[in-house]
């Protein structure tokens, strides 16, 4: 792997994490279509988006590939678009439905993965990991995310909006959360 390419995509990756957590929260307690929340929602979506592409670029770029984190990515990246998608799906955009459509079934095959994975890693001593969670919870939202049938069904884009841009949110958080804060106790040292 390249150097130079390595070192631009960490801090791509960190650097769009934190330009995403520094306004969700504006995006959060804004008031909903209002200006401040249409340009924080759209810095989150372009911080997450460059973050989550850096991340599954990084996980695939190793000697040793990491399947686990390539999944995650993808599932993230499925969140994250569809719940960008959804107002214009709402509107009736047929372009947006067949883009929230294939992020959808990019969402179930991701999921399935991550759950194929995570049952190849149980034991009996950890007998649900973390990939089939995830991958149980991100398939049972692409089925549910599945049944919209778009401007049809004009008053669920705000609901398909909410609950896949917080669990983009959700899961990213999940994710700083397992892979640098240690939860394990430290050896007491007198």
């Amino acid at each position: 792997m390249a150097e130079p390419f390595y070192t631009i995509l960490r801090v791509l990756h960190v650097g769009g994490g934190w330009v995403a957590f520094g306004v969700a929260p504006v995006a959060l307690l804004a008031l909903k279509g209002g200006r401040r929340h249409l340009l924080a929602g759209r810095c989150f979506i372009w911080g997450l988006a460059t973050a989550i592409t850096a991340g599954v670029l990084l996980s695939v770029i190793r000697p040793d590939p990491v399947i686990g984190l390539f999944l995650f990515g993808l599932l993230t990246l499925f969140f994250l678009g569809t719940g960008y998608l959804a107002p214009r799906v709402g509107r009736g955009s047929r372009a947006s439905y067949r883009w929230d459509r294939g992020l959808t079934a990019l969402g179930a095959l991701a999921s399935l993965g991550m759950i194929g994975v995570g049952l190849q890693d149980a034991t009996l001593t950890a007998p649900v990991q973390g990939g089939v969670l995830f991958g149980g919870f991100g398939l049972g939202l692409a089925v549910a995310h599945a049944g919209w049938r778009g401007a049809s069904d004009p008053s669920r884009w705000r609901v398909e909006h909410l609950t896949s841009l917080l669990a983009a949110y959700t899961v990213t958080w999940d994710f700083i959360l397992s892979q640098y804060l240690s939860v394990r106790p430290r050896p007491h040292t007198p």
